[in-house]
């Protein structure tokens, strides 16, 4: 990887929102080095998606997250990996990762009620074949995602580092 396109790339990470131009101002580059840095990354399946972290409280509405822990019997020839594919293609999918230690695969999941995640537990996931067992664990209350402080009240502040 080029050093401009890392570089890019770690600012478009920071925030998906900036525009070519907002980029190679940051960097001090070509802004039409730093829009053909984007293309060719979007062309070569680097930049999968683009997204927004959304704080649906302050509209006075409600998601609510979980994070389900899944044991899996593996697949002859494919493992765990046709189970992970076959969870990742429900909608309230949000994340699936396989993982080591006392489970298989961590999935998170995201529902407008209560019900939503007991239902699509219930029903849906720990019936799949394939799927041995599964811990669900409630989020009770984001305050950062993905480097994004969801919480207003962490907004710029820092944790001092004190040796």
């Amino acid at each position: 990887m080029t050093s401009l396109l890392e570089q890019v790339l770690r600012e478009l990470t920071r925030d998906a929102r900036l525009s070519a131009a907002e980029i190679a101002s940051t960097l001090d580059a070509d802004e039409a080095e730093v829009a053909a840095a984007l293309a060719e990354a979007e062309e070569r399946n680097i930049i999968l998606g683009r997204g927004a972290k959304i704080n649906w409280e302050t509209l006075g509405l409600s998601t609510v997250y979980a994070v389900v822990e899944v044991t899996v019997e593996p697949q002859p020839n494919v493992g765990y990996n046709s189970v992970a594919r076959r969870i990742a293609r429900f909608d309230e999918v949000q994340t699936v990762y396989f993982v080591s230690g006392a489970y298989d695969l961590l999935v998170m999941i995201a529902a407008d009620n209560m019900r939503g995640i007991s239902d699509f537990v219930g029903e849906r996931l720990a019936t799949m074949s394939g799927v041995k067992g599964t811990t669900t664990r409630v989020l009770m209350r984001r305050y950062k995602e993905d480097g994004v402080y969801i919480d207003s009240d962490l907004q710029g502040e820092r944790q001092r580092v004190v040796f």
